[in-house]
C-alpha cells in the first residue's frame, strides 16, 4: 500500500504570509484545521497505508496520534524538509513495492477523489501536482521508495517533473494551497461546509476580516 507522508511545520511558524491580515492564534488554528482536512481526505482513500505525519511540533504530534496517524518527530529547527521526508519514509517502513505519497498539509480542498486520481497516475515513476502558482509541489507520488529523492523548496515542481518518466497531474482541488489572504479567499467559497476549515472560518469570522483587509489594500 502506498504510504502517505504529511509534513507539518511548527505551528508557531504556520502561515506567516497571512500576517498581519490574520493574527497568530488564528493562523495557528487555520493551519490545524487544514491539516485535519488533509488527513481526513487521505483516510477516506481505500488502499492507502496509515498517514505518517512529519513535524517538530508537539501539538501536531498529539493531534496526529488522536486521528490514528503514525508520527515521525522531526528535530526542532531541523529545517531540511527533504531530509526529514527521507527519514520518515525509512521510519515508516516504505518498501516492498509500496510507493510514497507526499501531501502538503495546507490543502483545504483536498478530497479522496482527487487523491485517487493522483494515485491512478502513479503507475508512472513520479506524479506531481503543482501548486496553483506553478512553482511548488502540493502532492508528490513516488512509485519506488528505494529511489525516493524529494526536492522541495522554491520551484520544486520543475525539479520533480524533471525526474525521468515523471508526469504532471492537474487536480484543481489539490493545487490550491493557502499561503496568502488571496489564497484564502479563493478557497473559501469552494469549501465543503462540513469541513474543519469551513467550520473554523465560520467560528473565527476570518473571511470577512481577510476580505476587508484585501479590499483596503
Amino acid at each position: 500500500m502506498p504510504v502517505p507522508l504529511v509534513p507539518v511545520k511548527a505551528l508557531s511558524e504556520a502561515k506567516g504570509r497571512l500576517a498581519p491580515t490574520v493574527g497568530p492564534l488564528q493562523r495557528r488554528l487555520l493551519a490545524i484545521a487544514m491539516f485535519e482536512d488533509v488527513i481526513a481526505a487521505l483516510q477516506a482513500v481505500g488502499g492507502l497505508d496509515r498517514p505518517v505525519v512529519v513535524s517538530p511540533d508537539r501539538e501536531v504530534w498529539r493531534r496526529a496520534d488522536a486521528m490514528g496517524c503514525r508520527v515521525v518527530e522531526e528535530p526542532p529547527g531541523g529545517g531540511d524538509l527533504n531530509r526529514s521526508l527521507a527519514i520518515a519514509a525509512a521510519a515508516a517502513g516504505a518498501g516492498n513495492g509500496s510507493g510514497l505519497l507526499v501531501v502538503a498539509a495546507d490543502l483545504p480542498l483536498a478530497s479522496a477523489a482527487g487523491l485517487e486520481r493522483v494515485l491512478a497516475a502513479a503507475e508512472a515513476p513520479v506524479a506531481v501536482v503543482p501548486s496553483h502558482d506553478g512553482g511548488g509541489t502540493n502532492v508528490l507520488a513516488w512509485r519506488d521508495p528505494a529511489s525516493f529523492a524529494p526536492s522541495f523548496g522554491p520551484d520544486s515542481a520543475t525539479r520533480h517533473l524533471a525526474v525521468p518518466g515523471a508526469v504532471r497531474v492537474d487536480e484543481p482541488g489539490l493545487a490550491l494551497d493557502v499561503d496568502t489572504a488571496a489564497d484564502l479567499e479563493l478557497v473559501a467559497g469552494r469549501l465543503d461546509p462540513s469541513s474543519v476549515t469551513a467550520r473554523r472560518l465560520r467560528d473565527l469570522a476570518m473571511l470577512p476580516q481577510v476580505t476587508g483587509s484585501t479590499e483596503e489594500a
